[in-house]
């Protein structure tokens, strides 16, 4: 099996405020396995490849776009004046926007199915922007830039807005191509929305597929074959994210116990024992840690 490498945050983020950066590839040569410590969005403006995830391929082409998420390797190979606009987002900045874009049709089937749909040898659907959605995302791709390299505070808040508009225009584009797209991911997508929505809701399975319009035994089903964790683990990682951001932001004066309960756990031992589950610490180190949640 090839070797995989690791790309940093530290060697791409060179302003570590910077919640985003724009990485240009005019001729993208053949590229072995590798992972990153960010999530990619990937748009292709010319030429065309394979794109390799494990050992399973698949043909790239100008308007195809992947979500690449950190702890997935892919490659490149067979590429023929392959163009590439690499859109790096740090992993907190991305969790922060599904709570606000979430709700689109499109944005879960693109940023949380896909990932799981790549490592499918059958999978032949994904996004191709039409010619003129590819020219406004790379428009709104050259905005984020030129915010980014003015910098400051006034800079970073103006490259998130273009960087949000860019986000929906690839969500609205993958829920109305009938050719990505299919009514079952749109019902999962809302439901999926309602969580990240309001993640302190009680969510049960019945209510779920209710909602989803679905059958317990096929929502569970169909819900970890696209995201990777079952509806319940679902719910709970979407709390996490909630008390991510209350542990560091201005309600960090919270206890650990009225931070649980704002995220839906009525009980503070389950919810650290799960937050460490999930994010590798405790509560109380995460807090300590300084980690912010969307100012990064």
């Amino acid at each position: 099996m090839p070797k995989t490498w690791l790309l940093s945050s530290e060697s791409h983020f060179h302003d570590f405020g910077a919640p985003v950066t724009i990485s240009r590839q005019s001729n993208q040569s053949p590229m072995g396995s590798h992972a990153h410590e960010f999530v990619e969005i990937v748009i292709i403006i010319a030429g065309k490849g394979i794109h390799r995830t494990g050992e399973i391929r698949h043909e790239i082409r100008t308007g195809d776009v992947m979500v690449i998420h950190g702890k997935r390797s892919h490659a490149y190979e067979k590429t023929e004046s392959l163009g590439l606009i690499n859109v790096l987002l740090k992993q907190e900045l991305v969790e922060n926007l599904a709570k606000n874009l979430g709700s689109l049709a499109g944005y879960h089937p693109l940023f949380t199915f896909e990932s799981a749909r790549w490592r499918s040898k059958d999978f032949s659907g994904r996004l191709r922007l039409s010619h003129g959605d590819l020219h406004k995302a790379s428009q709104w791709v050259d905005a984020i830039e030129m915010e980014t390299r003015q910098g400051g505070e006034g800079g970073a808040f103006l490259a998130k807005a273009w960087l949000i508009l860019l986000i929906g225009l690839l969500a609205r584009s993958y829920g109305k191509g009938s050719d990505v797209s299919s009514d079952l991911d749109m019902r999962l997508g809302r439901v999926m929305a309602a969580v990240d929505q309001n993640p302190a809701g009680a969510f049960s399975l019945n209510g779920m597929a209710t909602k989803a319009a679905m059958s317990e035994r096929s929502f569970l089903r169909y819900f970890r074959k696209a995201t990777g964790f079952s509806p319940a683990e679902y719910v709970i990682r979407s709390r996490i994210r909630r008390a991510e951001v209350l542990l560091s932001g201005e309600e960090q004066k919270m206890t650990i116990t009225e931070v649980a309960f704002r995220c839906g756990f009525n009980d503070s031992n389950y919810f650290s024992r799960q937050f460490r589950r999930v994010n590798g610490r405790s509560p109380r180190a995460y807090r300590n840690h300084g980690v912010t949640g969307f100012s990064q």
